[in-house]
């Protein structure tokens, strides 16, 4: 019937696009604390953010933690902020998944690894009239920093996070 070879079809698709990502390098693995932003202000106006708002996100702690989840093939990750602290765990790079997104809303999220740069890809369940973001991670030379970089409305800016001693 159609809808069992749908079922096949989108079976095969997960598994091809699974296929398609590398797994995560373990100098991506740890606990990393904001050090640094480049160009955050501005890509938090281009966003829409309030003045005042914009002020709260930036001195906010945040710290970023990537493990490898319970189950073989798993990832788990956590932003952690003074604000409101995320916990992705036991996911699989290329699915897509339901999570609680910084903003409160429930998210979309998709994980991917290509070449050393793994990104973290959301998108709102709850208006599909915004934008989509995806945050690009990549490590310094000497793996001390997570690099995170994202663009929004032509702007795009680098937060810096510095490898914590566990």
């Amino acid at each position: 019937t159609w809808s069992k070879m749908r079922a096949i079809a989108l079976v095969i698709l997960g598994l091809a696009v699974t296929a398609m990502t590398d797994p995560i390098p373990d100098k991506f693995f740890g606990k990393f604390k904001v050090d640094r932003s480049e160009n955050f202000d501005e890509f938090l106006s281009a966003k829409g953010v309030g003045f005042l708002t914009r002020q709260i996100i930036k001195f906010a702690s945040v710290t970023k933690v990537f493990s490898k989840g319970p189950a073989e093939g798993t990832y788990t990750f956590e932003n952690l902020s003074s604000k409101k602290n995320v916990k992705y765990e036991g996911f699989k790079l290329g699915e897509p998944f339901k999570g609680e997104g910084l903003d409160s809303t429930q998210h979309e999220i998709t994980f991917n690894n290509k070449d050393g740069e793994v990104t973290e890809h959301h998108k709102r369940l709850d208006n599909p009239e915004f934008t989509p973001e995806t945050y690009h991670y990549t490590m310094s030379d000497d793996s001390s920093e997570l690099i995170m970089r994202m663009t929004n409305n032509g702007i795009t800016c680098k937060r810096f996070f510095k490898r914590q001693e566990v």
